[in-house]
């Protein structure tokens, strides 16, 4: 499993927000569509059910379920959804009641709505997966910074310039 898609399974983490509403996730990573139909506007004409009816949403469905099907590492690069996980999850009653829904089927409920609502979710999920990455950085004890820095100064002998070239390497390779 990726560490994206660890994240959408961890409930600990950030969770996708748009606008003033927190999208909730279920137990396997997967989106409410009724939090996102309140972060659209709420429309009627745009409720999840009138969605999940329309015959491109359940062709996409189903594409999206044969995908999942596959037992291959390059579905596990391109999607976050587990081997035989279902595209949509309804829980009926309790505070998570509501219609969850993978990623890509967030994205195309938020198309089908329109295409600000779409660039909106876009950019937030975006936001989203960013911080991921941010938090995700690990650092180094002080122990091993005393010994890098060991390093760099046995290998450089000194040379000022020596330790501005390897310092900026390093932080070049390590992108900081």
């Amino acid at each position: 499993m990726s560490n994206l898609t660890q994240n959408f399974t961890n409930p600990n983490n950030q969770p996708l927000v748009i606008g003033d509403f927190s999208i909730r996730q279920d137990q396997d990573g997967r989106y409410c569509l009724n939090d996102l139909h309140k972060a659209s506007g709420g429309l009627a004409k745009h409720k999840p059910s009138n969605f999940i009816r329309n015959q491109q949403t359940q062709d996409l469905i189903v594409e999206i379920e044969q995908f999942s099907d596959m037992s291959s590492t390059d579905f596990d690069r391109c999607s976050n959804m587990s081997i035989g996980q279902k595209a949509v999850n309804t829980i009926k009653g309790g505070v998570k009641q509501g219609m969850y829904v993978v990623e890509d089927l967030v994205y195309s409920y938020a198309m089908w709505i329109s295409a600000k609502f779409h660039l909106i979710v876009i950019r937030a999920y975006k936001m989203l997966v960013t911080q991921w990455k941010i938090n995700d950085r690990q650092s180094i004890s002080p122990e091993q910074q005393a010994l890098l820095h060991e390093i760099v100064a046995r290998r450089s002998k000194g040379e000022r310039k020596i330790i501005a070239e390897m310092w900026a390497r390093h932080n070049r390779h390590f992108k900081i």
